[in-house]
């Protein structure tokens, strides 16, 4: 989880069974979005660390801190794909647009291009992708293949759309 304290905003571990939190990012910059690897040794999340929202990858205990994005001025809201071959994040390149990269930050590949789209999530199968767009003049929900392809608009009751998520 994020956490803001001592001046920055950084990721933390806690157990389930509570305690005290364990600290894997430290400084000033505002670190969020964590999203765990399946396997669960990494984590993906962005970061302003080094002076724009990039996404960043860290090994579960909080080593081996790397730069993933350097393309772009603002990413965020990275997600582990269900096989852990593929994140997925918004990309701010023609706009905000739905991105997807190798864990290694190689093979960047541009799903979206219509609006302003936010807040991708994996389905469980790793077959689709979930997110809002505003391309209808609104925040909507729409779901495409994790190609991007067969966009689709989930939702249409004229109210503004967030955060989507998929259940297991």
């Amino acid at each position: 989880f994020a956490m803001s304290a001592g001046g920055g905003t950084n990721l933390f571990l806690v157990s389930k069974s509570g305690g005290a939190p364990k600290p894997l990012t430290t400084g000033p910059a505002i670190s969020v979005s964590p999203s765990f690897s399946p396997n669960g040794r990494q984590i993906v999340f962005n970061s302003d660390r080094g002076g724009t929202p990039q996404i960043y990858a860290i090994d579960a205990d909080g080593s081996n801190l790397r730069r993933l994005t350097f393309q772009g001025s603002y990413n965020a809201s990275p997600r582990w794909s269900p096989r852990g071959e593929k994140i997925v994040y918004m990309c701010q390149t023609a706009g905000y647009q739905i991105c997807l990269m190798n864990p290694d930050g190689s093979g960047l590949q541009q799903l979206t291009s219509a609006g302003r789209n936010e807040e991708p999530a994996w389905s469980p199968d790793g077959r689709h992708i979930v997110f809002t767009s505003a391309r209808t003049g609104q925040r909507e929900v729409f779901v495409m293949h994790a190609d991007g392809s067969d966009q689709k608009r989930l939702t249409t009751n004229g109210r503004e759309n967030y955060l989507p998520d998929w259940s297991p």
